[in-house]
């Protein structure tokens, strides 16, 4: 006696699910061949965009340190003009 369900009988109902299960196992492993490599891509991606990241900060923090460093130079340059100019001054008005 074979029995039926939804018009199908049993070794039939056995034979699609062994086929699903088949399609459905290739689907799976075709998906993983695609999408391990695009993760991988996109960790790539996201270890650049850190490393890049970082050099900008890098990059921002020598920056202000030059900056830093040649308003200094601006003002010791100032003090250096300022004594030429009184020793300038203080000569050539002794000459007169």
């Amino acid at each position: 006696m074979h029995h039926q369900f939804f018009s199908l009988f049993i070794d039939e109902w056995a034979s699609l699910v062994a086929i699903g299960g088949s399609l459905g196992t290739a689907i799976a492993l075709i998906m993983r061949a695609v999408l391990l490599p695009l993760k991988n891509s996109i960790d790539n991606l996201n270890q650049t965009i850190k490393a890049l990241g970082d050099s900008t900060k890098d990059n921002a923090h020598r920056i202000d340190k030059l900056e830093d460093r040649f308003e200094e130079h601006l003002g010791e340059a100032k003090v250096r003009n300022q004594k030429i100019s009184a020793l300038e001054h203080e000569v050539f008005s002794h000459r007169n």
